[in-house]
Parts: structure tokens; C-alpha cells; sequence
């Protein structure tokens, strides 16, 4: 039983990081995702794109702190389980001393 835990919190560890990395890789696109605005020749057209520029990078940062989130909430379901098995082997442990 102690195996599959194991394989189980190494794949979970390895989702965590993999997830970590993506973030830090698709920040480092983002610059590239996000045209150079232009001059449209109306002030207020050119307000509107600005607008919209501005909230697509807004909406690129929340997309890199989503996925740091999904990291970190595995990287958290993945200490936990080993807490919780570390916990459940000490009152094995503990149970089977008193039968001694």
C-alpha cells in the first residue's frame, strides 16, 4: 500500500512543478500576445482599443495566476496526503505497541 501512496505524492509532485513551470513559461509569452497599438486616427476609437488591450492583459496575468493557483492547490493535496499518512502510520503503530 505504501508504494501506491508513494507513486501517487510523486505525481502529484511532478503536476505541482509542471504546473509551476507552465505558469513561469506562459508569463514569459504574454509580451507577445499582446499587440502594439495604432493609430486609428479617431481619439476615441484609439481609447477603445486601449481599453481592450488593457483588459486582455489583464485577463493574460489572471490566466498566469490561475495556473500558479492549480500549482499550488496540488502542491498542497500532495502534503497533505503525506501528512495524513504519516498520521495514520504513528496510530498503527501506536495501536499495535499496546498489543505487546
Amino acid at each position: 500500500m505504501s508504494d501506491l501512496v508513494q507513486v501517487v505524492l510523486d505525481d502529484l509532485e511532478s503536476l505541482a512543478k509542471t504546473f509551476d513551470d507552465e505558469a513561469k513559461t506562459y508569463d514569459s509569452l504574454v509580451p507577445k500576445f499582446l499587440p502594439t497599438p495604432v493609430d486609428s486616427g479617431d481619439a476615441s476609437l484609439n481609447q477603445a482599443m486601449k481599453s481592450a488591450l488593457d483588459l486582455l492583459a489583464i485577463l493574460q496575468h489572471q490566466m498566469t495566476r490561475t495556473i500558479q493557483t492549480h500549482s499550488e492547490k496540488l502542491a498542497y493535496a500532495r502534503d497533505s496526503y503525506e501528512r495524513h499518512d504519516i498520521d495514520n502510520r504513528q496510530l498503527y503503530d501506536d495501536l499495535t505497541k499496546s498489543l505487546d
